[in-house]
């Protein structure tokens, strides 16, 4: 009877673990096709390569359990095997701790408020010929929004040209901004940037030259802000967050990819 017991209650446990590995394995295969959408757009970045071998290897863990625990089983034959199995699940924990910090320095960052007098940053991103891609596109709007909420704000778009822009990148954004209303005379272009420090600098000069506010409200991705607000506070300009919204299928490629981009600043490495 009690045998009878036990292999029910084997039975039963082995069924909601294998009900659990279904869901699991079919959350990660959505995950895995948001990572690959943006390829069809030409986003192929460490982000999603990233994104897509993680996912890749979860489907494995939880659809493919019965091969994933022959695996185990293999490894735990020998020392160095053991060993292996011990550390990969603390790992795991670890990595999610260490996610969980980032993503809270990313909200941090992107819940600091401007000042009121401050000097409008919009960083700049890529242009498709003449015309802004979406994300660049976002950070126009979200620009725009707030230069109409305070008529009084000066604004500095900074980006420069890249091979395969027509335009550079602050040429575009002046050029919606104007065409949605805003004041030409409100918009300093800076030309030159291609990287974050470089538009954080040149438009330092900007400000500098034209004795505007140092009190900023830099415009970019929510998940961008963390970064550029470090660029700003070492360049000795105070920080506001002004966050351009992202489409939900390019964010969990470019959220990884500011993870690694963050992990590269704090080993030195960017």
């Amino acid at each position: 009877m009690d045998k009878n017991k036990t292999d029910k209650h084997l039975k039963r446990k082995k069924l909601i673990m294998t009900i659990v590995n279904i869901f699991l394995g079919a959350a990660f295969f959505v995950l895995l096709l948001t990572f690959f959408f943006p390829i069809f757009g030409g986003v192929l970045n460490i982000g999603n390569i990233l994104g897509m071998i993680f996912c890749v290897v979860m489907i494995f863990v939880t659809w493919g359990n019965y091969a994933f625990m022959k695996i185990v089983n293999v490894l735990k034959t020998n020392s160095v095997g053991k060993i292996v199995v011990a550390a990969v699940p603390i790992i795991f924990v670890l990595g999610i701790v260490y996610v969980g910090f980032l993503t809270g320095l990313i909200i941090s960052a992107d819940k600091t408020e401007p000042e009121k007098d401050c000097t409008v940053i919009v960083l700049g991103c890529q242009v498709r010929g003449d015309h802004p891609s979406l994300m660049l596109m976002e950070r126009i709007k979200s620009a725009y929004d707030y230069l109409c909420e305070n008529p009084d704000v000066p604004c500095i778009v900074t980006g420069g040209k890249g091979d395969d822009e027509n335009i550079s990148e602050a040429q575009c954004m002046y050029d919606n901004l104007v065409k949605m209303g805003i004041s030409p005379d409100r918009i300093f272009i800076e030309d030159k940037a291609v990287n974050t420090v470089e538009n954080i600098s040149f438009s330092k000069a900007i400000i500098e030259e034209n004795n505007l506010s140092t009190n900023t409200a830099i415009v970019t991705d929510i998940f961008h802000e963390y970064r550029a607000s470090n660029i700003v506070k070492e360049a000795q300009l105070r920080y506001g967050s002004v966050p351009a919204d992202c489409a939900w299928y390019l964010l969990p490629t470019f959220y990884v990819r500011e993870l690694v981009a963050i992990t590269a600043t704090f080993v030195g490495l960017a």
